[in-house]
Formats: C-alpha cells, structure tokens, sequence
C-alpha cells in the first residue's frame, strides 16, 4: 500500500473517534460522570494535583502511594496550567483520554492496512474501534485505559515495519514506546510478552535485547519507587486481590460468578444490546488468530493479538477476578478482537471478489447498528448508571461533614477530589483512602485485623461510602477496636448513593 493511504485510513479513524468523543463531550458534565467515570478517576486528578502543587505522588496531600499508573498522571499535570475550576480540570482529563483513544483507533486501522495490504479493512478496523461502545466508553474514563492501548498498538506498528536489518536505533525507540506502555499501564507487559516472541523473529536476538534493556532502563525509576512499598509493582494491585478476598468470602462467589461480567465486559465490543453475538464475535477471533499462527508455524501478528488476549483474560479470570473493574481491565482483549477479526475476514475474502461483497455489507451491517446505539445514546441520554456518577453521591456527604473532619471510605477518589477543590476546600476535610489501593497503612490494618486501630490512629471522625464498604469496615475491625461506625448522618436515596457515619470510640 501506498503510505499515503495508511495515513488516510488513521486520520479517517482518529476524526472519527474523536468526533463521537466530542458528542458525548457536549452532554456536559453531569452525563460524563454519570455514564464514564469510575473512582478511579478522581484518584489520579488528585495524585496529579498534589503533585502539580510540591505534595507528591499522594490522593490526600499526605500518605505517599504507589497506587497509579504514574504516565496518565504525567499527561495531566499541564491541565492544572489551564484551568482551575474542578468541573474543567475533570472534562480535561477526558479530553485527554479521548485523544488517546482517537491515536488507538487510528493505529488499529494503520496496522490492519498494512497488514492487508488494503484500505477497505483498515478503514473497517478503525470505525470499529472508534465506534465501538466498550472502547469509545473507555476512550472517556479519564483514565489510562486509551493512553496504554494507542502504546501497544504503536510498539506493534514499529515491530510490524521493521526486519532483521532495521537498525539499532530503532530498536531502541521499540524498546522507548515499550517501556512508556509499562508505565501506562503495568498489565501491559501482556501483550510485549508474546510480541518480544514475534520481535525475535523480526529484529533478530541483538535488537531484541535491546528493545528490553531499553525498556527496563525506562521502568527502572518507577520500579524502584515502587520498591519503598513493599513490591516493584504497583501497590494498587495486592489491595484490590485483598479486596477480591473480601468479595469471595462474604458473598461465597466463585469462577461461575464471575463469568457474567466477563461476558458483560467482552459482550461490549459492537452493542451493549446484542452482547451475545459480541461475546461470540471475540472468541471467535482469538480462536482466528490462533489457527492462523498455527497454519504459520510461526508467530504473527495475528499470534500475538490472539495470545495476548488470552492472557489478559486468564489473568483477570483467574488471578485477578474484580470483576467490577472487567470493563477496563479487559479493554485490550475489544480491541485485539477487532483487529482479529477483519484480518480473519479479509485473509478469507482475498482475490474472491463475491466473497468481498459478501463481507463489506455484514462490516456495514454491524457498524450500522453500532453508530446506532450511539445515536439512540446521544439523542435521548440513558439513565445515569447507579456505579458511576461519583460527583453526584459524594457532592451531599462534603455538605453534611463540619469543617476540619476527617473523613476515611474505601471509595474515597471523588470525596478526596472535591474536598480539595472549591466550595468544599475552605472547609479543610481530610479524605483517607481505607480499602488500601492508595493507602498502604490500611492495607497493613486490613490484612492484620486491625483497622479500628488505624481509624483511631489516624483521628477518622467520619465514614462514608456504598453500604457493602461499610460491612468490609465492620469485618476488620479487629478483636477489640478502637473506633467504630456510630450514627448515620446522611443516607443516600434508594441505596444508590453515600452513606456517612460518624465514628466514635470502641472498646
């Protein structure tokens, strides 16, 4: 192909996606928190925020964490150069995130395009990655989730236009983009496993050494910081597998629990209406892009994507089971099947030009009805869900807490941010992270039994948070606790919002 139709075919893909980014932009504020923004969210605006203002990597100003993926945070400093008010720093860094998904939409249609060797399947690759609900939904959480998937796919563009002469010094950018998509997202290192396989093949075993010296030289700094808690990843990680713990145990769950969201997650890929024919539609291309590598007898790019994608699925069914997070954990897997299966369609329908026909109008087919369910979206809002909207529940919690409190949830990423931010920051309310994803002194407490003590410890005079947190708060309290939830101060409506507590002396 000529490189000017592969530019053709990303710029289609990046206008595209960003053109819906900016449609759903446009609802305002109230529909993005309430449809896209996980806590999550506000925990790294307020990691970035701290940091912009000399506090270090912390959510609260205080207690230094390892809890975030350190590149999103790195993107987001800039926005507290323009704005100020809290509800403009928050659309900034959806805006961000929309801009990396636009980037991924554009490098999944340039990878299918030269892999093909044809536009049609490039620009089909990028309007369904641009269109699809699972990862435009992604594209504005405000998160990494778009920033790690645009790193991957660009580390594959680079091994894909390179061969055993390409030279040292791009190797060296290979191993840069590599080590940026750790940083983006620690999980991401399943998907450079088996494309470090694919990348002997085509750089030869010199350039792959040093893809990965380069890449580790790049980690290097955050894997030592990580260190000072306890691992060389991540802190976030072991609370959220103490958290899966708590799950398991309270409410007995098991791998058959945990299959529906996965389907929920992998059922996202063309409509939230047809999750079935989206569930089969993904295993159906992994399962495509192994029997294409096997018919290789070597490792392809379809090899790696299939590989990949199991990975990420075994790793979070069967290491990881937060099945609350599915959605974004299981992100790559959606994209990964897209480029899958229009390379499987495409390989079949090559030089058979009934066969094409045939394919172009089931491509047109689908994405019809996934601009759809856009459209329908767009033009009459769907009810706001009862897992997001974060602003909204805890807006009613600052209001009702006296001035100076100090304030301790599990889910404390929204509380933390619009404590620091006006009209609640005059009212100086310390938010403390409990359930230990940002917070290491509290993953301790929970691990030992002893977070009545921490409670007391740290002088918590009130608790907020869904009222399954506040049994997770009861559970560990420990044998004789120090601090205990006491009166409910405000009770959110219909069980969808905050509680909060007061908490007082135990025995």
């Amino acid at each position: 192909m000529k490189p000017a139709q592969i530019v053709f075919v990303g710029a289609f893909g990046a206008l595209l996606s960003l053109a819906l980014s900016i449609a759903y932009l446009r609802l305002g504020f109230a529909q993005i928190d309430g449809r896209f923004l996980p806590d999550d969210t506000y925990y790294t605006l307020s990691i970035a925020r701290n940091l912009f203002e000399g506090r270090g990597l912390s959510t609260d100003g205080i207690i230094q964490t390892s809890g975030l993926q350190p590149l999103i945070v790195l993107f987001e400093l800039p926005l507290f150069l323009l704005f100020s008010d809290p509800k403009a720093l928050v659309l900034g860094a959806v805006s961000v995130s929309a801009i990396f998904g636009a980037l991924s939409a554009a490098l999944a249609g340039m990878l299918v395009a030269r892999e093909s060797r044809a536009l049609g399947p490039g620009l089909v690759t990028a309007a369904c990655v641009a269109l699809s609900p699972g990862l435009s939904g992604n594209a504005l959480n405000g998160l990494e989730t778009s920033l790690a998937a645009a790193l991957m796919l660009w580390v594959l563009w680079l091994v894909q236009g390179t061969d055993g002469r390409g030279s040292f010094m791009r190797a060296a950018v290979i191993g840069g983009v590599a080590g940026a998509a750790l940083l983006a997202r620690i999980d991401s290192v399943l998907l450079l496993l088996p494309a470090g396989l694919w990348g002997l093949s085509r750089l030869g075993v010199l350039r792959t050494a040093l893809v990965a010296l380069v890449a580790a030289v790049v980690v290097l700094p955050w894997v030592l910081y990580c260190l000072r808690f306890g691992a060389p990843v991540p802190e976030s990680g072991a609370a959220v597998r103490q958290i899966v713990a708590f799950h398991a145990d309270i409410e007995n769950l098991g791998l058959r629990d945990v299959l529906p969201p996965l389907g929920l997650a992998l059922g996202a890929l063309l409509s939230h209406g047809a999750m079935l024919i989206g569930i089969l539609l993904v295993l159906g291309s992994l399962l495509m892009g192994l029997v294409q590598m096997w018919r290789a007898r070597k490792i392809t790019l379809c090899g790696v994507l299939a590989l990949s994608g199991l990975l990420y699925i075994g790793f979070y069914l069967l290491y990881l089971p937060a099945f609350w997070f599915f959605d974004r954990y299981l992100n790559p897997v959606l994209l990964f099947a897209a480029i899958l299966l229009v390379l499987g369609f495409a390989a079949q329908v090559r030089g058979k030009p009934p066969r094409a026909v045939a394919a172009l109008a089931l491509a047109a087919v689908l994405l019809t009805a996934t601009a759809l369910t856009h459209l329908r979206a767009l033009s009459d809002p769907m009810p706001l869900r009862a897992d997001r909207g974060y602003s909204r529940q805890v807006q009613p919690v600052l209001q009702a807490l006296p001035a100076q409190a100090v304030l301790v949830a599990m889910q404390s990423g929204a509380l933390g941010w619009w404590a620091g931010s006006a009209p609640y920051a005059q009212k100086q309310i310390r938010v403390v992270n409990l359930d230990g994803v940002v917070n290491h002194a509290a993953k301790e407490a929970i691990g030992a039994d002893r977070l009545g003590d921490y409670l007391a410890q740290i002088g918590a005079s009130h608790f907020a948070d869904w009222d399954f947190n506040a049994l997770m708060l009861e559970t560990y309290q420990g044998p004789a606790p120090k601090a205990q939830l006491g009166d409910k101060v405000h009770s959110g409506r219909l069980g969808h919002s905050f509680d909060l507590y007061q908490i007082v002396p135990g025995g």
